[in-house]
């Protein structure tokens, strides 16, 4: 798709191509699907460390326009420039550092204190805004989101509106610090005066004590802009401070009020939005460190013929990293009219992960990030539906087959041609039988809909109903049934009875137990 002339667009938001939803979404439940597919831990991990911004909304709400993803995808590619991750992430801990020291208590419990670090807080936003334009000009970014961001940055820190508040700001400060005054103490008396040129004794006694100096030291202080207090006595000298130079601190309160409203809003609606991708970016580094492939997927708006190369389940493979373990990749393709995976095998076998891969690999890209493949093309689906199979709900008066048939029964209704649906394990309350003719049935509705479908089932049956469907199963090693590879694989299903291997590899055949009982 050709991209917009960046000529002609104006910043807004970098989520959101067209700018129409310029306000972040502020809702914080999670789509139905979401604990079926495991997205919930995978977003919470993404998200962790970021929870002042509320970025979990942007997780819940997937894009249903094309241009939005492209938009998305533009920039966060430009965001893994590391000169512009490092510009970012500091203009993120810039303005942290800035909110903390506005919200620290002991920096406004005395007047002048708190004016004193409002006027600093001034100074430390535009030595930030600044240095952000300052690291991103001389990128070389090809996002248009990122491209007009910089424009807007650059139009903004020219603005008479910023030069005119920094420039005060700095001349206040200098006036401050140009500020000198003495203190003459007696007893319990302390006079405030102007400094008129008395000795410094400070000067004489280092003078003297400088003899005894046998090499220099280096003293390293962490600075902490906010974690100076100030007790009633140091407020009351600077309150006598500020009559003795009135004319400066005139000045200075004049502009803090005058400048309540110092900071931007687009600027303050970019931070808050630039955190998803930095979040995202920073989460997939560690896969990435690990040898683990990602990729901008190919979104197709009309053509459903799916497939990815070397996918993995993200919420299964950040457990399996942590016990050092190797992550199994596994491939997909439809080919043209081919729209369901029917996939059967061995009990755990990796088809339930499988299933949750595909859904996990849409959901992703209909945020308009990366996604856990070495290359991807998927569909546009207006939204994604999951049955997977849940214990018996005692206060509905429903049994679980009923339950079942309820749930699947609303996934049809609400389906369209353009849903992904993924059922895992469907009708395993019942007989077989039964089983193969619900099964059929669910299949067949679905087969009409044209909508595109993964089905975890022990029903081989079911892979033999159309055309459409692709017979995928899991294996296992060649000269060893009870040994699961955890690959799918496109073939035909055999109608073992895999459940014979899981009881020789726990030793619980009647042999076996036989064989233990007379030791």
């Amino acid at each position: 798709m050709r991209r917009t002339s960046t000529t002609s667009l104006q910043f807004i938001t970098v989520l959101y191509a067209s700018g129409r939803r310029h306000t972040p979404p502020s809702g914080d439940r999670a789509p139905a699907y979401f604990v079926d597919l495991n997205l919930d831990k995978i977003v919470d991990r993404i998200v962790q460390g970021r929870e002042e911004y509320g970025i979990s909304a942007f997780f819940y709400s997937p894009l249903e326009c094309l241009e939005d993803i492209l938009y998305r995808q533009e920039i966060i590619q430009d965001v893994t420039i590391h000169a512009l991750y490092k510009a970012l992430m500091a203009y993120s801990t810039d303005m942290k550092n800035i909110r903390e020291i506005s919200e620290e208590k002991t920096n406004r419990f005395y007047f002048y204190q708190q004016r004193r670090w409002e006027l600093e807080c001034i100074l430390l936003y535009c030595q930030a805004v600044t240095a952000l334009y300052e690291r991103i000009a001389p990128l070389s970014l090809s996002s248009d989101g990122m491209i007009n961001f910089r424009h807007y940055l650059h139009q903004y820190i020219e603005s008479e509106n910023f030069t005119g508040l920094y420039s005060t700001a700095t001349m206040i400060r200098k006036s401050l610090e140009a500020v000198q005054y003495g203190l003459k103490i007696k007893g319990d008396a302390i006079i405030v005066e102007r400094y008129h040129q008395e000795k410094n004794y400070s000067d004489e006694i280092l003078d003297v004590f400088s003899k005894f100096k046998q090499h220099d030291v280096n003293v390293e202080v962490e600075s902490r802009h906010h974690s100076f207090g100030m007790n009633h006595i140091e407020a009351q000298v600077l309150d006598c401070v500020a009559r003795l130079f009135s004319a400066e601190f005139h000045q200075l309160d004049v502009f803090i009020d005058a400048n309540k409203r110092y900071r931007d809003n687009t600027l303050d609606l970019f931070e808050r939005e630039v955190q998803f991708y930095l979040a995202v970016v920073e989460y997939i580094e560690k896969f990435r460190q690990k040898g683990l492939p990602f990729c901008i997927p190919e979104v197709q708006r009309d053509e459903k013929a799916i497939s990815a190369v070397a996918a993995f389940d993200l919420a299964l493979a950040e457990v399996i990293l942590e016990k050092k373990e190797k992550v199994v990749c596994n491939d997909f393709s439809f080919q043209k009219h081919e729209r369901i995976f029917v996939i059967s095998g061995p009990n755990q076998g990796g088809k339930t992960t499988f299933a949750r891969m595909i859904g996990q690999l849409h959901f992703l890209a209909l945020l308009g990030i990366y996604v856990p493949a070495r290359q991807a093309k998927l569909f546009l689906t207006d939204t994604i539906f999951t049955h997977f199979e849940k214990s018996e709900n005692i206060y509905n008066l429903r049994g679980k087959l009923y339950d079942d048939l309820v749930r699947i029964k609303a996934i049809l209704d609400a389906a369209t041609s353009h849903s992904l649906i993924i059922m895992n394990e469907i009708f395993t309350s019942t007989t077989s039988r039964d089983a193969i003719y619900l099964g059929t049935r669910v299949i067949k509705k679905i087969v009409m809909l044209d909508a595109l479908c993964v089905c975890v089932t022990f029903i081989d049956e079911l892979t033999a109903l159309d055309p459409s469907i692709v017979s995928l199963m899991s294996t296992v090693e060649h000269n060893n049934a009870a040994l699961r590879t955890y690959k799918i694989t496109r073939k035909p299903a055999d109608g073992i009875a895999w459940s014979t291997t899981l009881v020789i590899k726990h030793g619980l055949t009647y042999e076996q137990i036989k064989t233990r009982l007379n030791g």
